[in-house]
Order: C-alpha cells, then structure tokens, then sequence
C-alpha cells in the first residue's frame, strides 16, 4: 500500500472501514491466479516468505495468515460439524485474528476467546487454571501454545474437564522433534532458543504428544488430512502436507 493512499485512509475512515480498505487495497495489489487464501478468499501471486527461518510460501499478503491457519481453516469447514448451523459454546485460546473473524462470524457459535496476556483476547485466563465449570464448552481450539506453557499435561487436563461429553478439542503444537524433549531447569533465553527453537518455548514436541493428551483423558484421532488433499490443492493454498490434526474427545 502505498503511503498516499494509506494516509487518506487513515484520515477519513473508521477503524472497521480502515480495515476492510486496506484489505481490499491489498487484494489489488498482489491480485493473481497462482494461489488462494482460504481464510481471507484472497487471489494472490504467491504467498510470502516468514519465519525467524525464512518459510517461502508461508504468510498471505492480505490477511497476514500462514500455513497452519490455512489448514485449519479448510480442516473446519471441511470435516467437522462447526459451521453445521446448530448453537455451540467454542473456546478459542490465544485467538489468531484471521480465525476469530471466521468464528465470530458464525452467530450460532456463542464465541469466547481467552489469552494470558493479548489484548485481543476477550477475557483473560490461564489454561492451566480455567475459570469455567465442567463440560462447559463444545469446542475448544487451541494452537501452538502448549509448547509455552510449564506445565503443559495440566493444561491439557483442564482442556479435558471443561469440554462436553460429547464436544471435540482441536489441540496443536509444532511437532519438532523424535520425541517431546524438555527441561524445566533451563530458564535462560538463549538457551532455550537453541533447545526448543524459540526462547519463549519450554519444550519440543515429538509424535509422542498425543500420548500426553490420551494421558490426560482424550481419545484422539491423528488426523492427516492434509495429506489426503491433491498436491495442487496443498500448494495452490499454501500449506504443509506432513502436519497432523489433533481431534480429541472425552473417552
């Protein structure tokens, strides 16, 4: 966007209308046929490289999105009951801006998203001590946060205590190594940048981690949907074929 047009923008527009014209600014901007953004519906020329490690083809240029918020969003749509029009109670932690739009959307999900510590969370909770009764929610999503969080199989159990019987959780974390590897003596920075990839992660998970979510009292399906996907479609929506969908249920 080019600073002109944004300071006109910024001039004349509410914080909504801004939003929604930048958006459509960039949509013209990066306009092309080569791949598609499932949460934003964009047509691009190519998705972005991002990461601490440059990942091409990872960021959309429109709604900021990458690979994991793709999948998950054509994970939702396409093979669970979210968006089937019956009332459901979801919790959304740590909530990526791109998929609580898609979920708030939706006004028969009674929507409620929750962070430690992000401004753009509607209350603020600590997973490992949540302020819900039991088998209070439908749905609960949670991405990429387990890998913060000391102690991550008492998360894992309030996930459990506070979903329905008959609700499901989608739990993801990045799987980064053969086995979980974790150490809860290391607590400087560097450190644990150089053991678990970022210095705000405690551990790195290996395929063993829906063991410690059975451990907690799921049943969980390992789902690889991604990889049942043609290969044009994986790249033209810019996602990783070899991640893993974590559907928990209470046993």
């Amino acid at each position: 966007m080019t600073s002109g047009i944004k300071s006109v923008i910024d001039r004349v527009a509410s914080p909504d209308t801004r939003q929604r014209l930048r958006s459509a600014v960039r949509r013209c901007k990066h306009f092309g046929f080569a791949r598609e953004c499932p949460c934003c519906g964009a047509l691009v020329r190519s998705f972005r490289p991002f990461g601490l490690v440059k990942r091409l083809e990872a960021q959309c240029p429109v709604c900021k999105c990458l690979e994991r918020h793709r999948l998950i969003h054509l994970y939702f749509t396409h093979r669970t009951d979210l968006f089937d029009g019956h009332l459901k109670r979801m919790l959304h932690v740590a909530p990526e801006p791109q998929l609580a739009r898609l979920f708030q959307r939706a006004r028969y999900i009674d929507y409620l998203s929750a962070d430690l510590g992000s401004p753009r969370a509607m209350v603020k909770m600590d997973i490992t001590h949540i302020q819900y009764p039991a088998n209070h929610f439908d749905v609960i999503y949670c991405s990429h946060v387990l890998e913060h969080v000391p102690d991550d199989r008492q998360a894992m159990r309030e996930f459990h205590r506070v979903l329905k019987h008959d609700g499901w959780a989608i739990l993801q974390v990045p799987i980064t190594a053969d086995t979980t590897i974790e150490d809860p003596s290391v607590t400087d920075p560097r450190e644990r940048e150089r053991l678990f990839g970022q210095n705000d992660h405690v551990r790195r998970y290996g395929p063993d981690y829906a063991d410690r979510l059975r451990s907690a009292g799921f049943s969980v399906v390992e789902d690889d949907f991604a990889r049942q996907l043609p290969p044009h479609l994986v790249t033209r929506y810019g996602i990783h074929s070899s991640e893993t969908i974590y559907v928990c249920r209470k046993t």
